[in-house]
């Protein structure tokens, strides 16, 4: 049996991160939304979300493939919005592979590359998870998360037409929730932290 009282305690934790501010995010697609149990090769999955933070906002749609029981491989396309005033197409793509099944949680490898560039932001980079997922003392009701590391490059305008470059490495936190509706939806609540606070909602319909 799963330690369910685990995830209890992250759920907990999940609600008082979701209090904390926001500061400037730095991703180009959608966050983890996904759970760390392995599926059924050939499966296909579509997940529109949002993911809102102080300086960025991401509106987009995910596609995921079950290419093998335990590796899926997703794309995310849509639109960054910076600062409320600059909108460009942002890309995110990446795989999970679920871990051998336990006795405690199922537990998963996540890796994402993602870009983005608008006339205030080009960014591009990649991070690094692992991922954890378990159901919670309420039937269909999962606790999810991981971390692990964020790499970027980004490039933003500043005043006289010059451009500052830097790159950074930061921690990549998740912590969710996803409540399962039947096996066609299920919808997902998050919060993450990759350079600062933001949150993420979607609906993933198989």
């Amino acid at each position: 049996m799963k330690m369910k009282s685990l995830a209890t305690v992250l759920l907990v934790m999940g609600m008082v991160l979701s209090l904390a501010d926001f500061s400037q995010a730095q991703m180009a697609g959608l966050p983890v939304m996904d759970t760390a149990a392995s599926r059924e090769q050939g499966s296909l999955e579509v997940t529109p979300g949002i993911m809102i933070g102080n300086d960025m906002n991401y509106y987009g749609i995910r596609t995921t493939v079950t290419a093998l029981d335990e590796m899926r491989v997703f794309l995310d396309l849509g639109q960054v919005d910076v600062n409320n005033a600059d909108a460009n197409l942002g890309l995110q793509g990446g795989v999970l592979y679920s871990l051998p099944a336990n006795d405690v949680v199922d537990l998963g490898l996540r890796g994402t590359c993602y870009y983005v560039n608008t006339d205030l932001l080009n960014l591009y980079g990649s991070n690094f998870m692992l991922v954890f997922s378990d159901e919670t003392l309420l039937e269909n009701l999962y606790c999810y998360g991981g971390a692990g590391l964020d790499f970027s490059r980004k490039s933003t305008d500043v005043y006289g037409g010059k451009h500052n470059h830097h790159g950074e490495i930061n921690p990549a936190l998740s912590l969710g929730l996803s409540y399962k509706f039947s096996d066609t939806f299920s919808l997902f609540t998050e919060v993450d932290y990759v350079d600062g606070m933001y949150i993420g909602c979607g609906l993933s319909i198989r």
